[in-house]
Parts: C-alpha cells; sequence; structure tokens
C-alpha cells in the first residue's frame, strides 16, 4: 500500500471515529467548508452558515438536506420566477372568471344568437343614419350647385353659396366616413360572437352531461 492509498484510509476511519461520539447525541449536521473539508457537530454550526448541509439520523443516514442561502443573483432569479409564476396564476384565474361569467350569462347558444343579433341590428341601424346624412347633404350639395349655375358669369361665387357647397361637402365625407367605421364594427361584432360561440361549445363539451342538462 503507497502512502496516498495509507494516508486517505486513516482520514476515512479517523473521520468516522469522530462521527460516533456525535452520533450517539441522536443526530449529527454536517458540511464542507471552502477548502472542502468535513466540519460536523451535534447542531448547525456557524462555519456552515453560507454552505448546504447535511442532516443524518443516529443510523447515520441522511435524513434531510439543508441547501445553502440563495446569493443576490439567486435570489433576483428566484423573485423573477415567483413574480412570473403570480401573473400566470392571475391570469388563469381571470381566465376562469370570464369563463364562468361566460356560462353565466348564456345558457344555450341560442342566447348567444339571439345577441349577436341585437348587437348587429344596432350597427345596422346607425348605417341606416349614417346614410341618411349622406343622402341629405348629397341634396343640399345638389341644390346649392345648381344655384351656383346662376353665378357663372361671375368670377367667385357668394360667401354664404361657397359655405353650402363646402358645409354639404364635409357633411358627406363625415358620413361617409362613420359609415365605414358602422360597417367595420359589424365584422368586428361577427368575429366576437364567433370566438364567443366556439369557446362556449369548448366549455360545454367539457361539462359533465349532468350540468350541460340544467
Amino acid at each position: 500500500m503507497n502512502r496516498i492509498a495509507l494516508r486517505l484510509k486513516r482520514g476515512l476511519f479517523f473521520s468516522a471515529a469522530g462521527l460516533l461520539p456525535l452520533l450517539a447525541h441522536g443526530q449529527i449536521y454536517t458540511c464542507k467548508d471552502a477548502a472542502g473539508h468535513t466540519i460536523t457537530g451535534d447542531h448547525p454550526m456557524p462555519e456552515c452558515a453560507d454552505r448546504r448541509i447535511l442532516e443524518l439520523s443516529k443510523a447515520g443516514v441522511v435524513k434531510r438536506e439543508i441547501p445553502a442561502p440563495l446569493n443576490a443573483e439567486q435570489k433576483r432569479q428566484q423573485q423573477a420566477l415567483e413574480e412570473k409564476r403570480r401573473a400566470e396564476a392571475a391570469v388563469e384565474e381571470q381566465r376562469r372568471q370570464q369563463d364562468r361569467a361566460l356560462l353565466a350569462r348564456y345558457h344555450s347558444e341560442a342566447d348567444i344568437e339571439s345577441s349577436r343579433r341585437y348587437y348587429l341590428s344596432l350597427s345596422h341601424d346607425l348605417i341606416k343614419r349614417d346614410q341618411a346624412a349622406i343622402d341629405d347633404a348629397q341634396n343640399q350639395l345638389k341644390a346649392a350647385n345648381t344655384e351656383a349655375e346662376f353665378y357663372k358669369h361671375r368670377k367667385t361665387l357668394p360667401v354664404s353659396l361657397r359655405d353650402k357647397i363646402d358645409e354639404a361637402n364635409r357633411d358627406i365625407i363625415h358620413n361617409q366616413k362613420n359609415m365605414a367605421d358602422h360597417q367595420a364594427e359589424l365584422e368586428r361584432v361577427n368575429g366576437k360572437f364567433d370566438e364567443t360561440l366556439k369557446h362556449y361549445r369548448e366549455l360545454v363539451s367539457a361539462m359533465p352531461e349532468t350540468q350541460v342538462a340544467r
């Protein structure tokens, strides 16, 4: 046996022998210092404050591991992870609340379609109003242009007539924009209720039959 092997064998023997009095107390705490030396005691030692600690039973079996305290970067990462988990939990809870509200509001697909028709009718009414305003402005513009025929021989039109023409053109443009917005709203309403109907079917299909037949 060479000298290195003999030293290792003696080191293991004395380490084990050193544990015997401590194990007699019922448990032992052990850790390794920065140099890799094992430190043991019958209670957590100050030298192990920033180290991983093993708690051994009376039989020398590891009962639990006490991890080393987190450093500043690890604490930052842990805090970021916890914040992410809380945010995800909040989003999930909000989704569940929205699902419950959806099922409470609509008891059938017919209810959803009835609500769709109601909101579409609101947009259709606004579009009719826009068209009526456009027609009125166009009539005013036509009348103003007819009146302007009497002033062909003049270089400029009367201020009041120019104002009528300008106002009619502004009204036409304004109401055409409103109509385009309300027509787009029709598409948004239909899209929204398409998604609502799809999600409602998914929720109902995932429910027990006893709940579906309520």
